[in-house]
């Protein structure tokens, strides 16, 4: 993994903490990845689970740092055959000669399920399983430390305000795992322990050693249990999010557009009455339009299906006959004139917009857990 791409990860951790995305967000500018003062934002996001995020980072600087120590290898042998390295399912690239032994018994205790001792004071009770106070506490510290390190300084306004919105995500996570787990075992769905070990083995592996990952675990404030635990909730939300998600269509209709965006009413008004006239849609885009990501493809937005879009920008959009424009429809991201350039009845999604589906299935799915269930919360934030 390149330093660039380490750097892309922790915008994103700092992104995700500094401007969380609500529950009901669907949608960007346009059906590609748009950025808020520089942080991508996704069409589609579950809640960001910090401590998964902080470990892909630290994990991937390990990989990183034992591939720097491996730079220079003895030259190979001339009956030796070159070819690109594997990588894991999570993407990072294994050091060769590195898997460090696997340890008998496993590395989790109790398969990385939270363990509570009776008395011990609450953060948050589901549906009558407690949350220790003592976890939430733990996992918010993680996510400050991760957050302190991008930059941000939690002395300022800005530094308070996001860890507010960081403790206030860490609990929501905590909650939402346990709805996934309850959820998982009432359908007779379990995560093996073998199935967490051997998911903390390939970490193991991926770090270069096993002197490796526990420093990086010391240094930065995180145990083997805290990993265990991460990987038994995403190894549950794997396997629901799997069966859920096994019947969704992958082929829907969709909509070829092209939009003007603007920030002003008079200059919508003026817009439309050139288009009425005849003025080229096009054309007109790239003079006026204030969408830099699509002005000079002539506000081309490319095809996208229902539930990406705005609401007003989509009722509008699908209402068009090819070749029509709308009038100027107003959203939160400001005014803008459409036009249809095609439709079709059922195109292949992209493999970005049915993951997309996939997660805005699963969001729906949990939102239904957290209506149903009885939550509890003992902390303020």
């Amino acid at each position: 993994m390149s330093p660039r791409t380490i750097s892309q990860l922790a915008l994103i951790i700092s992104c995700l903490i500094i401007q969380p995305l609500p529950q009901t967000a669907k949608y960007a500018v346009s059906p590609r990845p748009n950025f808020v003062a520089g942080c991508p934002v996704p069409n589609y996001m579950r809640r960001s689970r910090f401590i998964s995020a902080i470990l892909v980072l630290l994990f991937s600087s390990m990989t990183l740092a034992a591939c720097g120590e491996a730079q220079n290898p003895s030259p190979p042998s001339s009956n030796s055959t070159s070819s690109a390295p594997p990588t894991t399912s999570a993407g990072i690239t294994p050091v060769a000669g590195t898997t460090a032994p696997a340890v008998s018994g496993g590395y989790c205790v109790n398969g990385g399920a939270v363990v509570y001792k009776e008395g011990d004071p609450l953060a948050a009770r589901v549906n009558g399983q407690p949350i220790p106070l003592a976890l939430y506490e733990q996992q918010a510290a993680q996510s400050q430390v991760a957050l302190i390190q991008q930059g941000i300084d939690p002395n300022t306004d800005q530094g308070k305000e996001a860890i507010k919105g960081l403790r206030e995500q860490v609990l929501s996570e905590l909650i939402d795992d346990a709805l996934v787990e309850q959820a998982a075992k009432a359908q007779n769905i379990n995560v093996s322990e073998k199935d967490i070990n051997d998911r903390v083995q390939q970490v193991i592996n991926d770090a270069g050693s096993k002197q490796k990952f526990d420093e990086y675990l010391k240094n930065n404030q995180l145990t083997v249990q805290d990993l265990c635990q991460q990987i038994r909730a995403n190894l549950f939300g794997e396997a629901m999010m799997a069966q859920i998600t096994q019947n969704l269509p992958t082929q829907v209709e969709q909509v070829h557009v092209a939009h003007i965006l603007f920030a002003k009413k008079e200059d919508a008004d003026a817009a439309l009455q050139k288009l009425k006239a005849g003025s080229d849609f096009a054309a007109l885009a790239k003079q006026v339009s204030q969408d830099e990501a699509t002005r000079d493809n002539g506000g081309d937005l490319g095809w996208f299906p229902r539930d990406v879009m705005p609401p007003e920008f989509e009722k509008a959009a699908f209402a068009l006959k090819p070749g029509e424009i709308s009038g100027v429809v107003s959203t939160q991201l400001g005014l803008h004139i459409i036009k249809l350039l095609e439709r079709d009845p059922a195109r292949p999604l992209t493999p970005e917009l049915i993951q997309n589906q996939r997660l805005a299935a699963f969001n729906t799915w949990v939102e239904g857990l957290r209506a149903k269930a009885k939550i509890e919360t003992f902390v303020t934030n």
